[in-house]
């Protein structure tokens, strides 16, 4: 259980979480790519309602992630959320509202009172009432290779109101400010994909074919078919994991070197090599004195039977 002590809250909040949002901070590679649509897949598979978010155009390269078609550009449009009214101006720097005693509400028609009662002498007026969601209904938000929120680009600058108040999960193999109410960072950690797998375990959660598919495509794309030097037993360990349950590694092409190529002419002889020609029979007049010409054509008394006889000495 390589995560098990950074994961006690989500451990008991997963469960029961039906909305969970995946987002992908601005140029996200192969790898946090991987790992996100790795989640997705698993989530979903549970029945969950799951989004996964990025800014950023799918590349070709990505086109072969299982679940990439599934990626938005866009947050989805989600119902609940915890609402609050934010009254500016009436606190204090130590946390306290020095002129209220204490709120009550009730309801009256359809519409809901809010009364603030306010201490003898004291006045009690906010500079400006402001309604914001808090989570707007997503139980979980898995930020995924992020070195902190403001890396998400406009899926957080435009939604910052969607990251106030709902439990984040931040999952990061490199340099990170620890934004998370989980926080799962490795910088010992070859790829995102190495650190999910392991998360997967430890989370007790199921893995098919397809999710490890993903995950040893993220793998293999961040540490150059494994030949990184932050490569160790563990990440290994992962793939050998992958494996097991029918992941399929990535193929691997060979490189083609780009531009100038070599200029082989100076091998290549500048006189065309020719088979050497077969020397001509000599004529009668040029053969040695005393060779006998061979005739194709055996003479008759070659092809009649002979009979040999011998003399016995003694």
């Amino acid at each position: 259980m390589k995560y098990d002590s950074q994961i006690t809250e989500l451990k008991n909040l997963l469960p029961t979480a039906k909305n969970i949002f995946i987002a992908l901070p601005v140029g996200a590679d192969t790898d946090r790519l991987a790992a996100a649509l790795s989640l997705f897949l698993i989530f979903e598979a549970q029945g969950k309602q799951v989004s996964v978010v990025s800014e950023d155009s799918m590349r070709v390269a990505q086109a072969h992630l299982f679940g990439v078609d599934h990626v938005q550009k866009t947050l989805p449009q989600t119902e609940g959320g915890n609402l609050t009214l934010t009254l500016e101006g009436v606190a204090s720097p130590d946390g306290t509202v020095p002129a209220l005693e204490k709120l009550d509400w009730y309801a009256e028609n359809n519409n809901l009172n809010l009364v603030f009662h306010v201490l003898p002498g004291q006045t009690f007026q906010p500079a400006k009432i402001v309604p914001r969601y808090q989570g707007s209904g997503f139980d979980l938000v898995f930020v995924i290779g992020a070195a902190n929120l403001d890396s998400l680009g406009s899926l957080y600058r435009q939604n910052a109101q969607i990251y106030s108040g709902v439990h984040i999960v931040n999952i990061d193999n490199q340099g990170n400010t620890g934004f998370g109410a989980t926080n799962v960072v490795d910088t010992q950690a070859s790829s995102v994909g190495e650190m999910v797998v392991n998360l997967i375990l430890d989370l007790g959660l199921p893995m098919d074919a397809d999710t490890a598919s993903n995950l040893l495509a993220g793998i293999f794309a961040s540490t150059d078919n494994l030949t990184n030097p932050k490569v160790n037993a563990d990440t290994y360990m992962a793939v050998a994991q992958c494996l097991r349950v029918g992941g399929r590694k990535p193929g691997v092409s060979a490189t083609i070197p780009q531009g100038p190529q070599p200029d082989l002419s100076a091998l290549i002889p500048s006189t065309p090599i020719q088979q050497a020609p077969v020397p001509p029979a000599p004529s009668p007049e040029e053969r040695p004195a005393g060779e006998a010409v061979l005739s194709e054509t055996p003479e008759p008394e070659w092809l009649t039977p002979k009979i040999f006889k011998g003399t016995s000495l003694g």
